[in-house]
């Protein structure tokens, strides 16, 4: 029963094959019966219109024997059959040429039935049929540049009908017309012509019809507004037009001094030629600056002062005036500044006095040379530059008083020797206080923690800190230690230099710092 069992497992796989093959060749026989049958078709079909063409080949001929036995009145017809269908056949090669299938049947009509074979062979030209596709081609780009409004794309169909234009049929020479409007289209559109070729025309705005700006309207505050713009720079008005010729001419120009007697005049930049009737002689500037050092005497405005002596030398600047009025003009200048801490000014002046004083002109040369020098050792930015100060001194100046002075209170410094500076502080000559005043307050720091330093742990009496300090009376010591930080005992008027010590002694520092 085992083996029965098995034999039949085995029987029914061997079964399932049979039957798929069996099932394979019935659709390979189907599919062979359906080829058969299409290709049976496909020659009845083909035998058919063999049949029809010979049958028309026959019904042709028998046309073409009536018609010659008929003679003189079959003469109007000119075209059987048989031609007609070559004339379509050739026709069908030249349907897209200039003129159509018109032009086609035109000239077959026109060629006699002797004339009929050299027709077809013109129609024929590869030439022509090249010309026929790319004029085809042109007008569908033409009606796509026109329909759409995209830049780019409009510049790609541009540059694909500029290449195709010398492909494209020429087009006829046109016959002189009268001018006329041009008509509103897009820049580089491209235009065809029935029957003929295509012509690439760029239209630009003319410049007629650009918009102009519009004036200015005639209103008051336009008025007042050019007439304050004319006055800025020079421009003149009424009382200009009352002045002599001479006086309007500018100062390069006339060659002349100024005709202005204003002792005082307002300082402005200059943005033309100034002229003479704005500016003032040397005498009335003399006047000027003597006026200047009254004032300040009165009251030391330094704004109003530097205005006026900035106007003086703008003066002087102008007319080229470079004598000894100059030179006292840029010092009173450079002194005044010093006096009011404006250091920039002064640099200014003393850049001035330097290439007077090289000229030979009188001054004083010593005092200037000076303060340059206490210039640069007071001021952080130019303390690296002070070999090179010192070398621009004339050598000639350097044995003179101020400029050891100055050359003394530069090594002091230095050297962190405060006896020495507080010596030479007292001896400075005319404005070099002003400019040591930059340098003391580090030096009585210097002081002060030599003091602590060396007295330390017994006490400092108040009068010997005053001396180190340089400072007249006791309380000033006691009040200059204490904002740098010391310990002091007002009751006991000395210096504690032991509680001093512990603390950090220098100038008290900004609020954030």
């Amino acid at each position: 029963m085992a083996k029965g069992s098995a034999a039949k497992a085995i029987a029914k796989p061997l079964k399932k094959k049979k039957r798929l093959k069996e099932q394979s060749e019935k659709q390979r026989k189907h599919s062979k019966k359906d080829n058969k049958g299409k290709k049976s078709a496909k020659k009845r079909s083909r035998a058919e219109s063999s049949s029809s063409d010979s049958s028309s080949s026959s019904s042709s001929d028998d046309s073409r024997n009536s018609s010659s036995s008929s003679g003189d009145s079959d003469d109007g017809r000119k075209h059987d059959s048989g031609d007609e269908a070559q004339t379509r056949k050739k026709s069908r090669a030249v349907q897209h040429s200039p003129g159509g299938k018109d032009a086609t049947t035109s000239e077959a009509s026109a060629a006699g039935p002797a004339k009929q074979p050299a027709a077809p062979a013109a129609a024929a030209d590869p030439a022509a049929v090249k010309r026929a596709k790319a004029d085809a081609l042109m007008a569908r780009l033409t009606a796509e540049l026109e329909a759409t409004t995209d830049a780019k794309k409009r510049l790609a169909l541009q540059s694909k009908m500029l290449g195709l234009m010398p492909k494209c049929t020429p087009p006829p020479a046109p016959a002189p017309k009268p001018a006329a409007a041009p008509t509103a289209a897009a820049a580089g559109t491209c235009r065809a012509a029935a029957g003929s070729g295509f012509q690439f025309k760029l239209q630009r705005t003319p410049k007629a019809a650009l918009p102009l700006a519009a004036p200015a309207a005639d209103t008051p505050e336009e008025r007042a507004r050019r007439r304050q713009r004319m006055e800025r720079f020079g421009a003149g008005g009424a009382a200009a037009e009352e002045e002599d010729e001479g006086s309007m001419q500018p100062m390069a120009a006339s060659g002349t001094l100024g005709t202005c007697e204003d002792l005082e005049k307002e300082y402005l930049r200059l943005t033309s030629l100034p002229r003479a009737s704005a500016v003032r002689p040397p005498t009335v500037l003399a006047a000027a600056l003597a006026l200047v050092k009254a004032k300040w005497l009165q009251k030391a405005d330094y704004a109003a002062a530097s205005e006026q002596l900035k106007s003086i030398r703008q003066d002087l600047t102008v007319q080229h005036v470079r004598d000894g009025l100059t030179v006292e003009v840029y010092e009173t200048h450079g002194r005044l500044a010093l006096e009011t801490d404006d250091l920039a000014e002064f640099r200014r002046c003393h850049g001035v006095l330097r290439s007077l004083y090289a000229e030979g002109l009188p001054g004083n040369p010593a005092e200037f040379e000076a303060y340059g020098l206490l210039y640069t050792q007071a001021t952080p930015a130019a303390r690296n530059t002070l070999a090179l100060e010192l070398s621009r001194v004339p050598p000639p100046l350097l044995p003179h008083p101020f400029v050891r002075h100055a050359m003394a209170v530069c090594e002091a410094t230095r050297a962190g020797n405060y006896a020495r500076f507080i010596s030479l502080y007292d001896g400075a000559p005319r404005m070099a206080p002003y400019i040591m005043d930059r340098m003391l307050g580090q030096v009585r720091a210097v002081a002060l923690a030599a003091t602590v330093a060396a007295g330390r742990p017994l006490p400092v009496p108040l009068g010997a800190l005053a001396q180190a300090l340089g400072v007249e009376t006791e309380e000033e010591a006691a009040d200059l230690a204490t904002q740098l930080g010391a310990v002091v005992d007002r009751a006991g008027g000395v210096l504690d230099t032991r509680a001093s010590a512990s603390q950090p002694l220098g100038p008290p520092r900004p609020p954030g710092a």
